[in-house]
């Protein structure tokens, strides 16, 4: 297998989603999105993370263009972008137990 090319967007999601710490928590808040937008709240009681550990993957998230949020009164609400759900779909797809494992 080769690698991508350093300072690719390919090498950000596969080390965002699959070879650094907090791997697995990113995956788990991207699939709780997949049903929908969530605010940091719904996101930490569905995946049963802490609400600052949910945040600051969200941060890493948004940075990357896989997740965007949007301000509703005083509350934010995140959601899968396209990028996101092509990104997902694809550490999904190369690793089938992936899905039950999350």
């Amino acid at each position: 297998m080769t690698n991508p090319p350093k300072g690719t967007i390919e090498t950000a999601i596969l080390v965002l989603l699959n070879l650094s710490r907090g791997a697995e928590s990113r995956k788990k808040i991207m699939v709780a999105l997949l049903t929908g937008p969530k605010n940091c709240n719904q996101l930490s009681k569905e995946t049963d993370l802490d609400w600052w550990t949910v945040k600051r993957h969200l941060l890493s998230l948004t940075k990357e263009n896989l997740v965007k949020s949007s301000d509703f009164g005083k509350s934010k609400f995140y959601k899968l972008t396209p990028n996101g759900e092509n990104a997902l779909n694809a550490v999904i797809s190369n690793n089938p137990n992936e899905e039950r494992q999350l």
